[in-house]
């Protein structure tokens, strides 16, 4: 099999913090043809016309920059481009230093700390926080041990049920959909390979860290690092301080908790200045959607002894948006518009009633002067008749009265408001059904304010269509409480 395959060429060249991930479901590998064996393997997803590459090649380390080469010549004559992400200054190196190297272009994507876990201490002025944190949570009682992996194996035993508890609670809190790629949620895939530790309070399970192997680096990244939302504070920095000295206690030269995305991006002149600007804006500004600030500063707090830079790298260049554009199409598991549903339903689930019920009344309160202008326009231009306008804004006007009905049912928490969201779900949706025909049958080359009202009248009731079936779906309908 493949995937045994690759395990042989992991334990012989894994010097990736990421390449045992290679391991988990959904990869496609390009094994080298002309590496003796156990040979060297390139895993990847397809993007549209784009290999993503989890990491680097697995190869021997004097290989990597050749194997690099070959691949990417093998996506080239398949009319495809190469981009590696997580990429380090080795590979950049390695890539640099073979015969005829392939042209290539890269930007910085964030960086990943990294420990010797045999200098790790929470001594010290600067790690007083977490030494307070780790406090916190004994004194809540939450401990910590370490996992015999036969524990988990097997899908019957109890701890790996209260596990899965925890992973299942984990997964419901977040705000985005469940990303795959590099991130994907497989703790139990290969088990004896792992190293697994288990937070509990009491009888029940409140934080699990899985720790995956770097073989050829005798370290661990500590892959999973999981806690439910109404666990004890400091749970999170117990798992990793147990952890981390379990490593030391081992030998293991090596420990990395991953990427930080986005953090440390350079500003100023040089390549890709505009993007890095943006990818800095990103980092700053989307902390509603991912929190990268705070993933940096999580990791910081344990003072890991260098931070490496880690690089989006593309063959042939140049880097543009259809790179990045790939790159979320591999995390979303290639489909951006179901990832996107997902997400904002996800966000929209987290909303009180009395905010549900406010974003009803903001879309009611716009809808009166978009049906002021519907009732003082030209109806033989728009409509095509003027029966046809005079039915359009008595539908809005009811639209009006419904939702600020419907607004007042979901700031009473009552069960009937779902009924009546599909209801005018199903009315808004044939609004745009409506008006998106009318457009092509009466306005064949719209601009200007022209095709800006057009749009308005079609993006208007597909966005409250959107609305109104995620609160039938995901709204708590019960009253708020404080």
């Amino acid at each position: 099999m493949d995937s045994e395959r690759v395990l042989a060429i992991l334990k012989r060249h894994g010097t990736h913090p990421t390449s045992f991930q290679i391991l988990e479901p959904g990869y496609e590998y390009w094994f080298d043809p002309e590496v003796a064996a156990p040979g060297a393997v390139v895993a990847y997803v397809r993007a549209g016309r784009y290999r993503v590459v989890a990491g680097a090649p697995i190869a021997a380390i004097a290989e990597v920059g050749q194997v690099a080469g070959r691949f990417i010549a093998d996506a080239v004559a398949a009319g495809e481009r190469t981009l590696f992400f997580s990429a380090d200054d080795d590979f950049v190196t390695a890539l640099q230093a073979i015969d005829d190297p392939p042209a290539f272009d890269r930007v910085q994507i964030g960086e990943q700390p990294e420990w010797d876990p045999r200098s790790y201490t929470t001594e010290g002025a600067d790690r007083r926080s977490l030494r307070a944190q780790v406090s916190r949570a004994t004194n809540k009682g939450v401990t910590v041990r370490t996992v015999d992996p036969d524990e988990l194996a097997n899908r019957p035993g109890a701890l790996r049920a209260e596990i899965e508890t925890v992973l299942r609670r984990w997964l419901d809190d977040r705000r985005m959909s469940v990303m795959k790629f590099m991130v994907d949620l497989e703790p139990f895939h290969y088990p004896h390979e792992r190293r697994y530790y288990v937070a509990e309070c009491g009888d029940r399970g409140v934080g699990f860290l899985a720790a995956i192997p770097i073989y050829e680096r005798g370290g661990w990244f500590f892959e999973d690092v999981i806690r439910v939302p109404d666990a004890p504070n400091g749970t999170v920095e117990l798992l990793v301080d147990t952890a981390m000295r379990d490593a030391a206690q081992h030998g293991d030269d090596f420990v990395t908790l991953g990427l930080a995305p986005l953090a440390g991006i350079p500003s100023g002149d040089g390549p890709h200045r505009r993007m890095r600007a943006v990818l800095r804006w990103c980092y700053a500004r989307l902390g509603g959607l991912y929190q990268f600030t705070g993933v940096r500063a999580f990791k910081a707090r344990f003072r890991p002894d260098t931070w490496r830079p880690q690089y989006l790298v593309q063959s042939p260049p140049e880097l543009g948006v259809g790179a990045f554009h790939a790159v979320l199409r591999a995390f979303a598991g290639g489909g951006l518009v179901a990832f996107g549903w997902e997400t904002g339903r996800r966000l929209l689930g987290r909303l009180s009633l009395t905010a549900w019920a406010a974003a009803l009344m903001t879309i009611a309160v716009l809808l009166v002067p978009w049906t002021i202008l519907l009732s003082m326009a030209d109806g033989a231009r728009w409509f095509g008749d003027v029966s046809i306008q005079h039915a359009w804004v008595a539908f809005d006007a009811g639209m009006v009265v419904a939702l600020t009905i419907l607004a007042r049912q979901v700031s009473r928490g009552r069960p009937s408001a779902r009924l009546l969201a599909i209801f005018l779900a199903g009315a808004t949706l044939t609004d745009f059904v409506l008006t998106t025909v009318q457009v092509f049958n009466l306005h064949s080359h719209p601009a200007g304010a022209t095709l800006l009202f057009l749009l308005m009248g079609m993006a208007g009731p597909l966005l409250a269509t959107w609305l109104l079936v995620t609160l039938a779906l995901v709204a708590p309908l019960r009253k708020d409480r404080v």
